[in-house]
């Protein structure tokens, strides 16, 4: 499709903001991620996994040790209660090893499609479509899907994008919802896509 060959070219590097070094970090960075800047994650979670560099170690963790750790990400206790159980799971019922399937990884505490997919899609390279508020933004302002759930979303894209494409579109739109087809004030100026953008409220300048 056009669109994504246009924006291949504006963001040659698009790719998830997260650092992590496998599955098992991708889980944790992606869960303190939810309603919390990529960069303020991405700060704290080296500290995180030298400490606790495993399932069997974060399973274990003491609670106010971690979220000592933790405390600057919103929800931080919420979130350490949730990375702690999901490596209990992980460890009891999955041979310490993360699940690849979207039915078990949403067994997890604290995981649900969203997470799931990232995990696939950028932790075991398996075809996979996150849709996250950037990913389901830029799909409604595109016209490539009228829905607002993420489910939908996600169904809609599948059907319009070849499954070999699924982890690099979503890269490619999630870069143009967070750099310049933001939520407030779009820098439309700046899209490489404008014309084929059906937003009522869009400027060319």
């Amino acid at each position: 499709m056009k669109i994504i060959d246009i924006l291949d070219k504006q963001f040659p590097n698009a790719r998830l903001i997260l650092n992590y070094r496998n599955a098992f970090e991708l889980l944790v960075v992606t869960i303190l991620a939810a309603q919390a800047p990529d960069e303020r994650v991405n700060q704290i979670s080296p500290v995180l996994f030298q400490k606790y560099p495993n399932p069997i170690a974060m399973a274990e963790a003491n609670d106010e040790e971690m979220d000592k750790i933790i405390q600057a990400i919103s929800f931080y206790r919420q979130k350490g209660r949730h990375i702690r159980a999901m490596s209990k799971k992980i460890v009891q019922d999955f041979q310490g090893k993360v699940p690849k399937t979207v039915e078990e990884l949403v067994q997890l505490d604290g995981v649900g499609r969203k997470t799931a997919n990232i995990v696939l899609a950028n932790g075991f390279g398996i075809p996979a479509i996150p849709v996250d508020t950037h990913v389901a933004r830029v799909s409604q302002r595109l016209g490539l899907s009228e829905f607002p759930n993420p489910e939908k979303i996600e169904s809609d894209l599948a059907q319009i994008f070849p499954r070999e494409k699924w982890i690099r579109v979503t890269h490619l739109l999630g870069f143009l919802g967070r750099y310049i087809c933001q939520a407030k004030k779009p820098k439309c100026w700046e899209c490489p896509v404008f014309d084929w953008c059906s937003y009522p409220s869009k400027k060319a300048q």
